[in-house]
């Protein structure tokens, strides 16, 4: 995955109820696993999704339970606090079990009045859950994927950011630019990081282009706003693509940007409609896609040997890509694109590379396919691909992890590339919120 995040790291957020740190107060209890105490992990905690664990349960002692159950003016059964870890992101949780639902609602309009967001309290009769850490956004999947909050099926957001249009770039550079100006932005007299800008900048030709990603189906489009506004937008041929025109721009030390503002809809099955037909185009080699080089023809054959079905086919695709098989994820440069080749040979990359992988692997075998880019909402940037699937739509799949990871209603798509170039380059941290949930379209 693009790591578009600040290269600081947070640190866990340590909720007072009155003077007493709860979670800090809560006293390890004896583990034979030496990690945490198995005991003390509650059974909402059983099914996790993949990329969440569990790294550290512990239960209250008596002594301590009282204390705090004294401070808050009701009486507490049993206190837990449990510590995710979700695609390398930690939140806490606090489930307090109380005798009665008095004393739970008690606790609760103590807790949550303390709160920013309704998301990190709630109460679910005798129960309240508490999340305590620095993301919001992580909270609220927490209480869908730990069954709190029934999980919406489509899910209407507002994204928030500065894009650059960018012409030609130096792909290995886009992380390492996006931090610089994430360092001026928090320390505006970083002069260290201003000279590192300019420098970097110059393996960038930034122009007056940004293409985004537009549907054929009115009720899937995605509604963009931009500051400046575009002197012209130019729609693509087959309708799934949007070129916005610049006459004006902002300046951050010599870089052009733009501020955007899109409203997105997300579906949790990762369906795009489309009056889309099969494109020669969309199996056709590209300078990043070597859908036609003898190796990778005779690799995708090997792969897919035996699956005479296009689902059949993207399936063993995706488990050929699975982390740890036969490429690693990782490596030295984060945000990495390697290229194809480099990446099959070398046996690593992260998520630009698992998908130009992806896309050429599936093309090399017939199957329509093309990127994706956007946002994983309570994560990171990312990158991903979509398949198009005849009579049912362009559906979006998630290389990275072999697709372990389903792409439903946390995937906000708003790039889209056929051919492999997708310049996607921030100025600030994008801002993510949710407009409206249960939207299917």
């Amino acid at each position: 995955m693009l790591r578009y995040r600040s290269t600081t790291q947070a640190t866990l957020v340590v909720s007072l109820i009155g003077v007493i740190a709860l979670a800090a107060c809560i006293a390890p209890t004896p583990s034979s696993s030496g990690s945490y105490n198995k005991n003390a992990v509650d059974t909402c905690f059983e099914k996790l999704p993949p990329h969440w664990a569990v790294v550290e349960s512990l239960i209250a002692p008596s002594e301590q339970t009282a204390a705090i159950q004294t401070k808050l003016g009701a009486r507490i059964a049993t206190l837990s606090n449990t510590v995710l870890s979700v695609h390398g992101q930690r939140i806490q949780v606090n489930i307090i079990d109380c005798p009665t639902e008095n004393d739970a609602t008690k606790i609760y309009d103590v807790i949550s009045g303390m709160k920013e967001h309704p998301a990190l309290c709630v109460r679910r009769g005798t129960r309240v859950i508490e999340f305590v850490g620095d993301s919001i956004q992580l909270a609220i999947k927490a209480t869908y994927e730990l069954g709190l909050t029934p999980k919406p099926t489509g899910i209407r957001f507002r994204v928030t950011a500065e894009l650059v249009p960018v012409d030609e770039c130096d792909y290995m550079s886009f992380n390492e630019l996006f931090n610089l100006f994430l360092r001026v932005r928090n320390s505006p007299g970083d002069e260290e990081a201003k000279s590192q800008i300019r420098e970097l900048s110059k393996r960038f030709r930034f122009g007056e282009r940004i293409g985004l990603r537009t549907s054929t189906v009115e009720d899937a489009r995605a509604m963009y706003h931009f500051e400046p506004a575009p002197a012209s937008a130019h729609t693509a041929a087959h309708g799934e693509t949007v070129t916005y025109v610049f006459g004006d721009t902002h300046d951050s030390l010599g870089v052009p940007h733009v501020s955007f503002v899109a409203e997105i809809k997300t579906r949790d099955d990762g369906m795009t409609a489309t009056t889309r037909e099969e494109d020669p185009k969309l199996i056709a080699p590209t300078d990043f896609w070597p859908v036609d080089d003898p190796d990778i023809v005779a690799l995708a054959s090997e792969i897919t040997k035996g699956h005479e079905s296009v689902e059949a086919r993207i399936e063993a695709i995706l488990k050929w890509l699975a982390p740890g098989k036969n490429i690693q994820f990782g490596g030295p440069v984060t945000g990495s694109r390697w290229g194809v080749k480099k990446v099959l040979q070398q046996g690593y990359g992260q998520c630009w590379d698992f998908s130009d992988c992806f896309v050429t692997l599936c093309r090399a075998s017939g199957i329509p396919s093309r990127q994706v880019g956007g946002w994983l909402y309570g994560g990171s940037g990312h990158i991903w691909a979509e398949v198009l699937l005849q009579g049912e739509g362009w559906r979006q799949v998630d290389p990275t992890g072999g697709a372990a990871m389903k792409c439903g209603i946390y995937y906000i798509p708003y790039f889209t590339s056929e051919d492999g170039n997708m310049p996607i380059l921030y100025t600030s941290m994008p801002e993510v919120e949710i407009l409206s949930e249960g939207v299917s379209g």
